[in-house]
């Protein structure tokens, strides 16, 4: 089922301040740096000609305007490649919108019609392992016997039907699976495929977080994998 992705911001107003903090940093600068030449020509027309100025004295003032001209340009590049960063992450994580990921957990999303899948995480060897699923109510829709699983990574997957086999509604489901670890009744980790559909910028520094159809959001750092 297709899926229209959107960007939220929460950001904007504060944009806007940094936007005029930046603004005015620069016409500081740029006044700084005026009255600095200002000065320096001001010495020049009125030395004593009998008595000039020590041209050191010059060379150093010259380097210091030159060191906060250099400066200045330094910072405008710094704040060029932060501005490009950002926009590269936006686009990065839009692209993701439609797309599933994986996350850790156990919520995942039935659409009506494809699937629930995730992965048990590995070093959890068990035996005798069960899959239990829950509505968004916590009302057990089905238990599911699993066999037993090895140390490895193991995929698992609902098809949406409850334990009689009728198909249950779309919705969220929570998908939580034990099994025996040293004659132990234990739950394992699990990860869950689930769809992005949108993308929140939080802040001016970008930070993203993945809006999923599970009902959940996560920042985009976090996912382990692009499905």
């Amino acid at each position: 089922m297709a899926s229209t992705g959107t960007i939220e911001s929460n950001s904007f107003l504060s944009g806007l301040s940094i936007e005029k903090q930046n603004t005015a940093a620069t016409e500081q600068k740029t006044s700084d740096k005026d009255m600095f030449m200002r000065l320096m020509l001001a010495q020049l027309k009125n030395q004593n000609p009998l008595q000039p100025q020590d041209g050191a004295e010059f060379l150093s003032q010259l380097a210091q305007f030159t060191q906060v001209e250099g400066i200045g340009k330094l910072n405008t590049s710094v704040q060029d490649i932060a501005s490009l960063y950002r926009s590269t992450q936006t686009l990065q994580a839009t692209a993701l919108v439609g797309r599933n990921v994986q996350v850790d957990g156990s919520t995942g999303h039935f659409d009506g019609n494809n699937a629930v899948t995730g992965v048990i995480g590995a070093e959890q060897a068990a035996t005798n392992v069960n899959m239990t699923v829950r509505d968004s109510r916590g009302a057990v829709v089905g238990t599911y016997s699993l066999g037993d699983i090895s140390s490895d990574e193991t995929d698992f997957t609902w098809n949406g039907t409850d334990s009689a086999g009728n198909a249950v509604p779309p919705g969220k489901y929570t998908i939580s699976i034990d099994g025996l670890i040293s004659n132990k009744r234990t739950a394992l980790n699990t990860a869950m495929n689930v769809r992005v559909n949108s993308v929140s910028i939080t802040d001016n520094n970008g930070g993203m977080k993945l809006n999923l159809a599970n009902g959940t959001s996560v920042d985009a750092n976090t996912i382990n994998q692009i499905l």
